[in-house]
């Protein structure tokens, strides 16, 4: 056995060697044996590294007495085999089944990394050879293999864990979390939605830590709003709930550093109707958004030379008329709409840049109104221009080539405009988009509770508000587009 160990121990000339000339630090001539006979100890480790199968077999039905413990971290060969395949964990399970519940030096066990990893075999062979007490031992920072999965975001993993054994659920972390707390603040959605589809699991959505925070928390304070969405549209999870520092999850949105994460959390708390904590409002501090001004800053002035080009192209564009009679004297009506959209690109893009060097100069309250007006500006300048480049081709071409083919470039400029607002768009379903319109800024002089939430959070209102004024504009484009292709 003591020559089969030194076989599968460190190659000569490696740690060996080391032993040879003392040892490492504080090794004394004890500590060298017992750290050689703890590596020989470790059959089928090395084996299972290469991902061999039959020296596993092997390894496994020549070694019937040897310790399992010994290798790097005091990992055994189990440990590598959850990273490996299905059919090595079965044959050392099947060798010893006692693998099953062994630890490392860091307390996880082979579930924990077979769980960390995702792979579902593993993790099914494991669950069958195991003790149920291998599914419920923690590692020293208190997370079980249901919350490593969970936390990593393996949700077949922990549907099979939870099938398994279902009061696996109940588990809690050190710090009193459940796995569904893990997944929350990890922004780990599908398994969250796992929580909210399963009745058995809908006591745990409002269930509070030991710092009082619910997974709805979690999920705020982390900016995860998809996570914050499916909580609360399908979850139905309380939104007051008081964490022992005394915020709600409203109020953790102020702690978000993204400009868009604020915005959809808002909007996605605010058509829930949550509320903020009770406070003075002389001492409410308003979300700042420097990363917003910053960003406005830095982007000003090569947003102004675009603009400029705009205006450029359009101008020139107006001295280089297309053939605007048709066969019957009078002007075509392809002509008259490219004199038209000319004149409104140029317009427009003139416009923009003024409304950017007077935002760069300017450091009053307006200017941030003013820079969203000057992209709206330039993105109506943009798809102005394309439109009257087409309605000449429309009146001039001869053939319909071109016309396709200016078609297909407008066609990525919109495929554009659906890329933007999917990025910029509030993560939320258009229902509760237009509830917040309707609660929060048409009517919301005659809420309280709307007041509180525009003075907290004064850009949310009116990033919505370019967001939607972008996306008419668009709608816009498109149907003028339809009408000057049909010509």
């Amino acid at each position: 056995m003591q020559e089969q160990g030194r076989r599968h121990g460190p190659a000569p000339g490696g740690k060996a060697r080391a032993w040879r000339g003392g040892g490492g630090p504080g090794l004394g001539r004890g500590g060298r044996s017992e750290q050689r006979r703890r590596v020989a100890a470790v059959p089928g480790r090395k084996p299972v590294m290469s991902g061999s199968v039959q020296a596993v077999r092997a390894i496994t039905s020549t070694c019937r007495d040897a310790s399992s413990a010994g290798g790097p971290s005091s990992q055994h060969a189990l440990h590598a085999a959850a990273f490996q395949s299905s059919k090595m964990v079965d044959l050392l399970l099947e060798w010893r089944p006692a693998l099953a519940g062994e630890v490392d030096s860091g307390g996880g066990t082979p579930l924990h990394f077979a769980s960390s990893d995702g792979d579902r075999a593993v993790v099914r062979a494991i669950l069958r050879a195991g003790t149920p007490g291998t599914v419920y031992k923690d590692c020293p920072g208190g997370l079980s293999a249901l919350h490593v999965a969970a936390r990593m975001g393996h949700r077949r993993v922990v549907e099979d864990m939870l099938e398994a054994y279902p009061d696996a659920a109940e588990l809690r972390g050190s710090d009193g979390g459940t796995f569904v707390h893990a997944a929350a603040r990890e922004k780990r959605s599908k398994v969250v939605a796992l929580a909210v589809k399963k009745p058995m699991l809908r006591g745990l959505l409002d269930a509070q830590d030991r710092d009082g925070n619910t997974p709805l928390h979690l999920a705020v304070a982390a900016g995860a709003p998809a996570v914050a969405e499916a909580l609360l549209r399908k979850g139905k999870v309380r939104a007051d709930v008081l964490n022992n520092d005394g915020l709600t999850p409203f109020d953790l949105a102020a702690g978000s550093t993204s400009f868009l994460t604020m915005v959809s959390l808002v909007v996605t708390l605010a058509a829930s109707r949550a509320n903020l904590r009770p406070q003075r409002q002389d001492h409410a501090k308003p979300w700042s958004g420097y990363d917003v001004g910053r960003w406005r800053e830095k982007m000003s002035d090569p947003l102004s030379v675009v603009a400029v080009l705009i205006a450029t192209a359009a101008f020139a564009a107006g001295f280089n008329l297309p053939g605007g009679y048709g066969d019957d004297g009078k002007v075509s009506l392809a002509f008259k709409s490219f004199l038209v959209l000319d004149t409104v690109a140029v317009a427009a893009s003139v416009a923009a840049v003024i409304l950017l060097i007077y935002g760069k100069g300017s450091r009053s309250a307006g200017s941030w109104s003013g820079f969203a007006a000057a992209l709206h500006l330039m993105w109506v300048s943009l798809l102005s221009l394309m439109l009257a480049l087409y309605a000449a081709l429309a009146a001039a071409a001869t053939t319909r080539a071109v016309r396709f083919a200016l078609m297909l470039i407008y066609l990525c400029i919109y495929g554009l405009q659906i890329c933007i607002t999917t990025w910029t768009g509030p993560a939320t379903t258009c229902r509760r988009l237009s509830w917040f319109l309707w609660q929060g800024i048409i009517i919301s002089h005659s809420s309280g509770r709307q007041k509180i939430i525009h003075r907290q959070y004064p850009l949310a209102g009116a990033s919505v508000i370019n967001f939607c004024l972008f996306t008419f504009i668009s709608c816009i484009a498109l149907f003028c587009f339809g009408i000057i292709f049909s010509l």
